[in-house]
């Protein structure tokens, strides 16, 4: 029995080996379908790019989030509290909100900075991260009630020194993530001798 068994296994494990590739066919709605989930993941990491709030000239241009933050005023009060934690921020990312969860991680920094640097620099692999940072702090540094009020659908920032913090810890945190990136490249290019 036990040689039955043995024989068995290596049959499949030589038959792995030679098995290099394999074709699947797929019928022309499977292929719309893998097709419209790659569209929409595009589009979700172009959002997770993209500030909620875009100066242009003497315009600002909200995105779906920005306008929200404006027109409902109990969810501005459920995205900012006066201390934040990790577990505001796993509450985000267990709702996919992560932009939300790295302004999270902005008020948090810099304390316990080193981890929330390697947090954030993680997703660098899947989305640039410094773009995430960017986005995160235009989307919601402009509607926080500590630095902002909302009059007529327009934010009025009255707490610029607040404000600039969080440019400054974003600019900071940035600056780090590129020389992340700069140290990663330097240990997978081999050196010459």
């Amino acid at each position: 029995m036990l040689i039955v068994c043995l024989t068995f296994l290596s049959n499949i494990i030589i038959g792995q080996n030679k098995t290099v590739e394999k074709k699947i066919t797929i019928t022309a709605e499977q292929a719309q379908i893998i097709n419209e989930n790659e569209i929409a993941v595009k589009e979700w990491i172009e959002q997770l790019q993209t500030p909620g709030v875009i100066v242009s000239g003497d315009q600002m241009i909200f995105s779906k989030e920005a306008m929200r933050l404006i027109n409902e005023p109990n969810y501005r009060s459920e995205v900012y509290k006066e201390l934040y934690t990790y577990e505001d921020v796993k509450e985000s990312l267990s709702k996919s909100e992560f932009q939300k969860a790295v302004w999270q991680l902005l008020n948090i920094y810099p304390a316990n900075k080193e981890h929330i640097l390697q947090y954030i620099y993680a997703y660098d692999k899947v989305i640039p991260s410094d773009k995430l940072v960017v986005g995160a702090f235009y989307t919601y540094a402009f509607f926080d009630p500590k630095i902002t009020t909302i009059e007529n659908g327009k934010p009025n920032i009255y707490r610029p020194d607040i404000f600039e913090d969080y440019l400054r810890r974003t600019k900071e945190i940035v600056g780090y993530i590129a020389y992340f990136r700069e140290q990663e490249k330097k240990i997978q290019v081999p050196k010459k001798e």
